[in-house]
Order: C-alpha cells, then sequence, then structure tokens
C-alpha cells in the first residue's frame, strides 16, 4: 500500500538529537519477527487459524514500520526488501479467506455445498502453504537480515510531520465517509498510525487521540466485514433464509454507514484535538 505522502523532511539524520532510534526500532523489529515467526511454526505443526491470524497481524505491525522508515528516505528500499515476507502474507490470506467465508457460511445458514466448497479450498492452500515452509523460513531470515542493516533512525520533525500529513490525508476522505474502497483505504491508514504509534508517541508533538482512532478503524472494518458478507451471499443465496439473511445484512449497512458517518463528524478535531492550556 502506497501512501500519498511527500517527502516533507529527509528523517534519517544522525546528527538528530531527538526522534525515533535505530536500536529502538531494531529491537522492535526482533521482538515483533520473533512471535510472528512463533505463530508461523505453530500453524504449520497445529493449523490453529489463530496463529494463522497472528503471523499476518505481525506482518502488518512491521510493514507499518517500514512504510514509515520509507516515507523519510532519500532512497525509499525498506518495503521493497520486505516483500519476500509479503508473499507469505498474501498465501496465508488465501487460507484465512476461505476459512472467514467458511464461518460466514455456517453463521448465515448458507448451503452445505458452499461450505464444503469452502473447506476443500482451505485443504488444498493450506497443504500448499505448508508444503512451502523450509522456503519461507529462508526468505525470513534472509529478509530479516536485511532489513536490519538498512533500517535508519527517523527525526522528531518527521514523525511530527508524517503523522499530521497523513491525518489530513484521512480526514479529506472520511468527512464526510465515502463508503467505497477509499474507506477502506482510510483503514490501512489509520492502522499504519496506530501501529507505529508506540514506538513514535515520545517524539510526536502533536495530540493524538488513540483511543478514538482505534474506534473509528473498527467501525470501518465492521462496515467492510458487512459488504464483505452482503457480496458473498448476492452470489450464493439460493435458499429464503438466505435472502432474509441478506435483506438483514443490508440493513445493517445502513446503519452502520449512519454510525461512522456520525462517528466521523468534526474528525480533525476530535483525532488531534487542540492542546488545553
Amino acid at each position: 500500500m502506497r501512501h500519498p505522502f511527500l517527502r516533507i523532511s529527509q528523517g534519517f539524520d544522525n546528527n538528530m538529537p531527538t526522534g525515533m532510534k535505530k536500536k529502538t526500532e531494531k529491537k522492535y523489529i526482533i521482538k515483533t519477527w520473533r512471535t510472528m515467526k512463533r505463530h508461523l511454526r505453530s500453524f504449520v505443526k497445529n493449523h490453529e487459524q489463530e496463529d494463522l491470524h497472528r503471523f499476518r497481524t505481525g506482518v502488518k505491525k512491521l510493514r507499518a514500520l517500514l512504510i514509515l522508515g520509507d516515507s523519510a528516505a532519500k532512497d525509499p528500499v525498506l518495503e521493497k526488501r520486505f516483500k519476500p515476507v509479503r508473499k507469505i502474507f498474501k498465501h496465508a490470506g488465501e487460507i484465512r479467506n476461505a476459512y472467514i467465508n467458511q464461518e460466514l457460511g455456517k453463521a448465515v445458514g448458507e448451503n452445505t455445498d458452499f461450505i464444503r466448497e469452502q473447506q476443500q479450498i482451505m485443504k488444498i492452500t493450506t497443504r500448499r502453504f505448508n508444503a512451502d515452509k523450509d522456503q519461507h523460513s529462508a526468505w525470513l531470515r534472509k529478509t530479516r537480515r536485511s532489513l536490519l542493516k538498512r533500517i535508519r533512525p527517523i527525526s522528531k520533525h518527521h514523525l511530527s510531520l508524517y503523522y499530521r500529513q497523513q491525518l489530513e490525508i484521512i480526514a479529506t476522505t472520511i468527512n464526510p465517509p465515502r463508503f467505497n474502497e477509499e474507506l477502506h483505504t482510510c483503514r490501512k491508514q489509520l492502522k499504519v498510525l496506530l501501529y507505529n504509534y508506540p514506538l513514535a508517541r515520545p517524539e510526536l508533538d502533536l495530540p493524538f487521540n488513540e483511543p478514538y482512532l482505534d474506534q473509528v478503524q473498527a467501525a470501518i472494518g465492521d462496515w467492510h466485514d458487512n459488504e464483505l458478507a452482503i457480496a458473498l451471499l448476492s452470489t450464493t443465496a439460493d435458499t429464503r433464509n438466505s435472502k432474509e439473511t441478506l435483506k438483514g445484512l443490508k440493513k445493517q449497512a445502513t446503519v452502520l454507514k449512519r454510525q461512522l458517518t456520525r462517528l466521523t463528524l468534526n474528525f480533525r478535531e476530535q483525532a488531534s484535538p487542540p492542546a488545553v492550556i
């Protein structure tokens, strides 16, 4: 995901006394990588979906830091170096999507043919995924080594400018919300800011309303999940119960849109409220 972020500062400045330190970034990468790899190994062994979910979350957290790092670089290479891990992420996503579709089918009382189809997809993709475990391990090892060599400190000035500009880009799209793929992109942008916030927080010189922004991204996620359910059921609904469920999902979509519209009123002021003097 490329963000429309202009290179407003060159944040990799070793002479900067403040900012996100290289040592801090490397420690975060090593810790997150270790957890991510543990969940990947566990999934290959036990086929637990929660492990696959946690592996993918770890990839998202790491990528968020690399997006931030590239935004400050004269020669952005971090995301490019991360491509092998993103390939694993996408392969895992095929398994995850089939699982979610299967669970959705069960929840809405969908016909067993659809559920069996999703189970078969999950079985085949899992077998292929596990067969590549040695390749995945090699990619992870090589990519980690490459990134740790290239990570750089990010200046306090750049961090604050980055957060300000990203919030402004999101605000332009989200107020009022446009209920299309742009809104889902807004959620991804919000999650990049939220994932990086524990590292960036000590250096930011602007208020960042983390609970509110997390609430917004979750509300967008609820809307998007509902839209995916509608799209899926629209192509498979062939019973009276399924059609009633589809009708209910469309009503729910209206409610979710209304709630999100209310939530994002005065988004700029709520996302970064003026400091109280």
